[in-house]
């Protein structure tokens, strides 16, 4: 099942030291950096590097690296690499949308980047290529590589805001029922005993309770981004507007839901793990499997948690020099 349809990587990155988008956003958040307190959200672990030198290295198939930030770019990166597209906000995101310091809108109006392909994979700058890829770990047939796993949502966070949103959002146009009697194929298959028995548990009724999200990267349709557009247009525009992360907002993670409760999606495993950073200090995993590369992906997730950042990024980026130790194309 050979994959010839061209796949761009879409990456969001942003510099937390730059005075000019520190003041921007004090300006219009109210909400001022404190030193030594800095917003996991956006903190820099300088793996930047590694991350560009992981797609030049595992994934030369990409046809384009779209790289989108607030006007930012480091300056040691190689802005005349014929595969990279250097996106600012203002060249693709609406103009009553910005400013913005939420990643929400940014993510919700990725479809909007001219020249982006149907196919694009969607990364965050902390979920990293540490092992060789193929087009067919992403996309088969033109259909996103994806697996469904219902199960409830666990009310703890702020984040948990968001996903009650998706789900409110996404039961207004699809009973889970019926995608599981049209879909049960593909809903059931590359799934553990467990995954096909919580499907089937949780797929008797009609609403979405929750779905397992694996927090690495994901494979989108800018035709999907297009639809939900076309059938929540208010929703998403209010949530476009929210400057910050709100109680109120929806994610990319949305898109998601939309493919796979539509049966566009092909059902394959993760080739990824996602791990916490702040877990570094009593357990070896997120090291261990980054320097084995013992997945394609992994994502080394900041939190508010974290506090031994500096030590944490150095064991980090020691780590990256190991399997990643040359300078790519994309670096000056």
């Amino acid at each position: 099942m050979g994959q010839k349809n061209e796949i761009d990587i879409v990456v969001l990155w942003v510099d937390d030291k730059d005075s000019q988008w520190q003041k921007k956003k004090a300006q219009h958040t109210g909400v001022k950096p404190v030193q030594g307190a800095e917003d996991a959200r956006y903190r820099d672990w300088d793996t930047l590097r590694y991350w560009f030198r992981g797609v030049e290295k595992f994934a030369p198939w990409v046809r384009y690296v779209y790289f989108v930030t607030d006007d930012q770019k480091p300056q040691w990166l190689n802005l005349e690499h014929k595969k990279l597209r250097w996106v600012k906000h203002t060249d693709f995101i609406p103009k009553e949308y910005l400013p913005t310091f939420n990643v929400n809108p940014i993510e919700l109006n990725l479809h909007r980047i001219e020249g982006l392909s149907e196919n694009f994979v969607y990364f965050n700058d902390d979920v990293f290529l540490i092992k060789d890829t193929k087009q067919e770990d992403f996309f088969v047939d033109g259909l996103p590589c994806d697996n469904v796993m219902l199960e409830p949502i666990i009310p703890e966070g702020f984040f948990a805001y968001t996903l009650f949103n998706n789900y409110q959002m996404i039961n207004r146009h699809f009973s889970v029922k019926d995608a599981l009697k049209k879909h049960y194929k593909k809903f059931l298959k590359a799934q553990s005993f467990m995954g096909v028995f919580k499907n089937i548990l949780y797929g008797r009724k009609p609403y979405l309770y929750g779905m397992r999200d694996y927090h690495i990267h994901c494979p989108h349709k800018k035709s999907t981004l297009a639809t939900l557009w076309e059938k929540e247009y208010d929703t998403l525009h209010k949530v476009c507007q929210n400057k910050i992360r709100t109680k109120e907002d929806i994610n990319i993670w949305s898109a998601r839901y939309w493919n796979l409760l539509s049966g566009n999606f092909y059902p394959k495993k993760p080739i990824g793990k996602l791990y916490h950073t702040d877990t570094l200090s009593f357990s070896n995993e997120a090291i261990e499997y980054l320097e084995k590369q013992k997945g394609k992906v992994i994502c080394l997730n900041d939190t508010e948690k974290e506090e031994n950042f500096e030590l944490h990024k150095k064991m980090v980026v020691e780590a990256f020099e190991k399997i990643l130790p040359d300078k790519s194309a994309f670096e000056l």
